[in-house]
């Protein structure tokens, strides 16, 4: 008997996606499930093409309705060792006992491990009733449909027939994704040229025959003639509802009629169990031309009319106006418009663009905002300007023109020479693109949610500091308050992917996805480009087609970001050239941007080094001084490691980087990366560990700041005297000094220190204060290349060490960073780390501040760090990973740093009775016993102590603290900057 045989590869766009979502749980059935045209069988196939070993394939036939006839076919079907079965158009004999005995068929082929892939148009009644297939994996119409950007990659990486992104979007608009769409407009118009490709995009609508046939072919010819009928009446409806059709049609049976249609598939579908539906774009303008051809055009008119009446009256008042667009009674149009216009900026100008005229369009204020946040959706910003001007001059009520001001203060913020405006997080972001971007990150405090998440990991990323930029993204709650929720989750898979995770390039098609369904097409452009930062071939490519649409369409921060992606993942790999890190460079000018200038720069300069340009180390001072100035230390470690010498100078080079990496927090393995000499380079066989040595450590640094048991600065081993400063001033370094490296607001400054002093009088001291510290500073402490230590940007402060200076505070941050990120059930080099972060705490941070405000907290946090370390180390050695005594003694250097950690107790009782000192272990026992009755607790909760499951900071007795002084009151300081 002959069986069906997968069909060969079709000319289409690989659905890597799709592909990952079917092969998401192996040992269950897999539905694609979608109406006719939606590219079921194509997904199928390329599917299929995934697996290496034997494929049966079978297509169903209505012969198939017969289950002996039907499970004979799947034998013969299924050759020998198969691994994957795929059944095609099983919606064939829906209903039947056929159907029935290929889905129990199907079951049991899964179980013996053998993957089936069902494609149908219809979901299977039994499929819903059993159990055994709740954990399938279904694939429907949504996901099948194509993207902006898919549709993009279709037209030029397959038909090889590009169009303009204006283009693109308006045909996947007018298609709604649909697959059989795309492949008509195509075979209408292959071989054409550009100009009449455009404009047959521009004459897909209601009248445009290119679907008609398919459409009536594939869906309405198997419909009864009352079901076409509701179709066409009822196709004036954006958001269908039972009531709706019912009080438009006159009739009762509106919800059992689209019931009947979305189980048909009929391009029909409901996202909320059956209370609303939908129409596919597609066959809503089929329908549309019908009703119209039906009808008559005036009737046809008059019946949009009435369903606008309808909508109007139950409060849908941007729908209704859509109705009468159509119905082109402009002057309802423009009622509904001037009461809920302010909702149609929301999501840009895309739901009237095909409706309404472009008169209409310059007419109305709320039409024109909506025009000018289509443009800022795209990325076109300064067009978007004039636009928010003309629309703040029509309208007429303040808070719309407010409305218009403030977006167009945030847009003009991101323009070339614009303002340094704050008024929202994004104003904030830009700030971080200009210079010193660790000053925005103490700033951003200011803000809340998700979008202070951003903020701050935006900041800490064009900084460099990768590791932490990591942890705050990791920690913030997934939100979908708009852009903030989904630019997270890309900065997220953006780290993940350069860190070179291979499961991170799925949660950017993520993003891409929702940046689709929020209406941000400049969002789903850059979620295209992000994956070049994997280093792969196709990706870079992608990312280089990004930037040249990006540049077509006027988005000139989406080509920076493009391109930039690129060439960060080339320079990890022997590039980039240098011609391309100088057009990188030349956009970031263009931008403003000089944060993102400085690491261009930077890459110019590895570029210039790895080409071997006479020119290179002229690059390479420009890039360091570039970098300093910019505040950006990330690209400063690059530069740095560009210009590591050749010869007997080259350790001493990249010790310093590593030192410098290591403060700043960049990947070992991107610092490993820069360091590596390009090909055909004399040292790029057999060279030192690019890596290089160990960091200064305390005693060989020249400058070492500790704050740890008490404040002291030494430069070469002999402590600053700080005598000549007033207490003030003093205290200002030292609260500089426990946060080296970050950014203090002024506003922290002054509450901490002058709590109860006027605002005015309290910016006037702390003038005075950060001169005389200023000046001591760069008396005893000069910078690199004569550059002050303290730097100020804005109303912000940091003091920054030169490369190859030592802090214990850092220090101890770094390390706990690095084993977190280890892991230490996972690596052992986690508890070299945590060793390093004992040994760096000393004592108290800053004692001599006894219980002020502004440290004691950090303070808290710090100890209570410290002990939990010294307590996982104690864990560790327990467990076998180093000696009993050296258990004994990170517990006891636990219960030293923090009397009240509960599991620092139970594990040094523990470590003593493991190295047999009983004694000692009653000891240890007895003055855990006397901890706990001098807090009022049980005693004898000592004798029952034991190696705890879990060390972690909870395990812990509360101890009594230092008293607090009051809060300060909250201050708003009217002076000028210091």
């Amino acid at each position: 008997m002959p069986t069906s045989s997968a069909p060969g590869p079709s000319q289409t766009l690989p659905r890597a996606r799709l592909i990952s979502s079917l092969d998401a749980r192996p040992r269950s059935l897999a539905l694609v499930v979608a109406p006719a045209g939606a590219g079921k069988t194509t997904l199928l196939a390329q599917y299929a093409a995934t697996v290496t070993r034997p494929v049966g394939w079978l297509r169903t036939a209505p012969s198939d309705a017969d289950p002996g006839r039907a499970l004979h076919r799947v034998d013969a079907t299924l050759p020998d060792g198969a691994a994957l079965l795929v059944v095609d158009d099983l919606h064939v004999v829906e209903g039947t006992p056929g159907e029935s005995a290929l889905l129990d068929r199907a079951l049991a082929l899964t179980r013996e491990g053998v993957r089936v892939v069902v494609g149908t148009r219809r979901t299977p009644p039994l499929v819903l009733a059993r159990h055994e297939f709740a954990d399938g994996v279904v694939v429907d119409a949504e996901q099948l449909r194509f993207r902006t950007w898919e549709v993009e990659r279709l037209l030029r990486d397959v038909y090889r027939e590009p169009l303009p992104a204006d283009d693109v979007a308006a045909l996947a608009r007018r298609v709604g994704g649909w697959a059989a769409g795309l492949t008509l407009y195509h075979l209408s118009t292959r071989g054409q040229p550009l100009p009449e490709r455009r404009r047959a995009v521009a004459a897909l609508g209601a009248r445009s025959a290119l679907s008609r046939d398919y459409l009536t072919r594939t869906v309405l010819a198997e419909l009864a003639p009352e079901l076409r009928r509701f179709l066409v009446r009822t196709c004036v409806f954006e958001v269908l509802t039972a009531q709706r059709c019912d009080r438009l049609l006159g009739g009762d049976d509106g919800q059992a009629a689209l019931e009947e249609l979305e189980r048909r598939q009929a391009f029909t579908v409901s996202h909320d169990g059956g209370r609303t539906f939908a129409y596919h774009e597609v066959l809503r303008a089929h329908l549309v031309a019908a009703l119209a051809e039906e009808l008559g055009e005036h009737a046809a008119r008059a019946w949009h009319a009435r369903a606008g009446r309808l909508l109007a009256a139950e409060g849908a008042a941007l729908e209704a106006a859509r109705c009468f667009a159509r119905a082109q009674q402009w002057p309802d149009v423009h009622r509904l418009l001037a009461t809920a216009g302010s909702d149609v900026a929301v999501r840009g100008l895309d739901p009237w663009a095909d409706l309404l005229p472009a008169w209409f369009i310059a007419e109305d204020p709320w039409l024109v905002l909506a025009d000018a946040q289509h443009r800022i959706n795209e990325g076109q910003l300064a067009s978007a300007v004039p636009l928010l001007r003309r629309a703040e001059e029509m309208l007429g009520g303040e808070p719309a023109r407010a409305r218009c001001r403030t977006l167009r203060a945030a847009v003009t913020a991101w323009l070339p020479g614009g303002p340094h405006w704050r008024g929202h997080w994004s104003g904030w972001l830009r700030a971080a693109t200009r210079r010193h971007p660790m000053l925005v990150v103490g700033e951003a405090e200011r803000l809340t949610g998700t979008a202070h998440a951003l903020v701050r990991a935006g900041a800490l990323l064009l900084a460099g500091h990768t590791g932490e930029a990591t942890r705050v993204l990791d920690q913030a709650v997934p939100t979908d308050d708009g852009l903030p929720g989904p630019a997270c989750r890309l900065l997220r898979a953006a780290a993940a992917l350069a860190g070179g995770d291979p499961a991170a390039a799925a949660a950017v098609t993520a993003v891409g996805l929702d940046a689709d369904r929020l209406g941000l097409p400049w969002l789903a452009r850059l979620a295209r480009a992000v994956p070049a930062l994997g280093g792969a071939e196709a990706d870079l490519k992608e990312a280089a087609a990004v930037v040249e649409e990006c540049d077509r369409l006027g988005d000139r921060w989406g080509a920076l970001l493009a391109a930039g992606c690129a060439a960060l993942a080339r320079s990890l790999r022997g590039g980039p050239d240098v011609a391309e890190a100088g057009r990188l460079l030349d956009r970031t000018r263009q931008a403003d941007a000089g944060v993102l200038a400085a690491w261009a720069q930077a890459l110019l300069a590895l570029a210039a080094v790895r080409a071997r340009l006479p020119e290179a180390e002229v690059e390479v001072r420009r890039a360091e001084g570039t970098a300093r100035a910019a505040g950006v230390p990330g690209a400063r470690v690059l530069a740095l490691a560009a210009g590591v010498p050749d010869g007997p100078g080259r350790p001493a080079g990249l010790s310093a980087v590593r030192a410098a990496a290591e403060q700043v927090g960049l990947p070992r393995a991107a610092v490993a990366a820069w360091l590596t000499p390009a090909a055909g380079h004399p040292d790029r066989q057999g060279g030192p560990d690019p890596w290089g040595p160990a960091p200064p450590a305390p005693d060989t640094a020249p400058l070492t700041v500790r704050c740890f048991g008490g404040f002291q600065i030494c430069l070469h081993g002999e402590p600053l005297n700080w005598s000549p400063l007033r207490p003030r001033a003093r205290a200002v370094a030292r609260m500089l000094a426990m946060h080296v490296g970050r950014a203090v607001h002024r506003d922290r400054l002054l509450d901490a220190l002058w709590p109860d002093t006027d605002p005015a009088t309290a910016t006037r001291t702390l003038h005075v204060a950060l001169s005389s510290l200023r000046r001591f500073l760069d008396t005893h402490l000069p910078g690199e290349d004569g550059e002050s230590l303290l730097y100020r940007d804005g109303d912000a402060y940091l003091l920054a060490l030169p490369t190859g200076s030592w802090c214990d505070v850092t220090e101890f941050r770094l390390a706990l960073q690095r084993a977190a990120r280890l892991g230490v059930a996972r690596d052992p080099r986690a508890l070299d780390d945590l060793r390093v972060a004992v040994a760096a705490y000393t004592g108290e941070l800053l004692p001599e501040d006894g219980p002020a405000e502004w440290v004691v907290v950090e303070r808290e946090t710090l100890r209570r760090q410290a002990a939990d370390a010294a307590a996982q180390l104690a864990e560790a050695a327990l467990r076998g990973a180093d000696t009993a005594e050296r258990a004994v003694a990170m517990a006891a250097r636990c219960v030293e740093i923090d009397p009240c950690h509960d599991a620092g107790w139970r594990l040094l009782i523990a470590a003593h009775d493991g190295a047999g000192n009983a004694a000692a272990a009653e000891h240890a026992r007895r003055r855990y016993a006397d901890v706990l009755a001098s807090l009022g607790l049980d005693p004898s909760l000592a004798d029952a102590a034991g190696v705890p499951a879990l060390v972690n900071a909870d395990r812990r007795i509360p101890p009594p603290r230092s008293p607090r002084t009051a809060p300060a009151r909250p201050r708003t300081s009217n002076g000028p900057p210091a």
